[in-house]
């Protein structure tokens, strides 16, 4: 009776193990890099989307400044899509400025797909919320299988 017992135990500990992706899919982030020049970025709103019907947003994390650690502002709903809408500001004193990364997408795409991405920035502030002149650009990493 024990050992039936234990092994049912090991079973449901190991039953939600990670599995390995799916064959013929990879995983890749991509980041996304605001370039606000001399000015503080205060806030911001991009636009990212894929060129693949097939490519999917499976996680959104933050950047790499202190004011743009936590994740970005987007609808949940977009998730599991190829488009997303993200936003974050900061009501600290020195916001970042010059080229900064400001969030991680995590895409699912095809294995041997090689998707463009493109970013549209639909706003950027400085503190006080006047608008400022910067460049959006979403950089691909290298995708694990």
């Amino acid at each position: 009776m024990r050992r039936l017992l234990a092994a049912a135990l090991l079973v449901f500990l190991t039953s939600g193990a990670q599995r390995p992706p799916e064959e013929g899919v990879r995983f890749r982030p991509i980041d996304v890099f605001v370039d606000a020049g001399d000015a503080p970025l205060a806030a911001y709103q991009v636009e990212i989307a894929s060129s693949s019907p097939d490519a999917r947003i499976v996680g959104v994390e933050g950047g790499e400044s202190q004011q743009y650690a936590a994740a970005p502002y987007y609808d949940p709903a977009a998730l599991q899509g190829g488009r997303i809408i993200i936003a974050a500001f900061t009501t600290e004193a020195e916001p970042p400025s010059g080229r900064t990364r400001v969030a991680r997408i995590h895409m699912q795409e095809a294995a041997g797909a090689e998707p463009a991405y493109t970013a549209r920035l639909m706003a950027a502030a400085a503190p006080g919320g006047g608008g400022i002149e910067a460049k959006v650009e979403p950089v691909p990493s290298g995708g694990q299988r």
